[in-house]
């Protein structure tokens, strides 16, 4: 795998305080910012993406309980050519000694999958869908 890091994603405790902060701090205009009810994601370029995203909600996409040490307070994300090339890095990741918490799965976002490097920490792997 050639890391390609597109998007970054943090854990915060509060949604509306963390958007407030980084509404302020970066320039970026509204049309560069989306927001559901569980995230905010601000897109500065087509190739980078940072979001934020509950803490709680981090720790149970990676299997962790809140409370655990080492819940991962960020999400590396990959972007991957194709959901092919996710499931091949998803083998390469098992034999590199790392686990997969959940393997190769299709959503309106894409195909994803979820792995732990062999120190706890977290990646996305994300393959999107072309563009209409």
């Amino acid at each position: 795998m050639k890391p390609s890091i597109a998007i970054i994603t943090i854990g915060v405790d509060d949604l509306e305080r963390a958007f407030s902060f980084y509404r302020a701090l970066f320039d970026i205009s509204d049309e560069q910012i989306g927001a559901g009810e569980d995230h905010v994601a601000f897109f500065f370029d087509d190739a980078f993406s940072f979001v934020l995203f509950p803490r709680e909600q981090i720790a149970e996409t990676a299997g962790k309980e809140v409370a655990v040490a080492g819940t991962p307070g960020f999400v590396l994300s990959h972007r991957a050519s194709s959901p092919k090339e996710v499931d091949e890095i998803l083998d390469k990741v098992l034999i590199a000694g790392g686990a997969i918490i959940t393997g190769g799965t299709e959503s309106e976002w894409g195909y994803s999958a979820y792995f732990e490097d062999s120190e706890g920490n977290v990646w996305e792997l994300m393959a999107t869908p072309p563009a209409n």
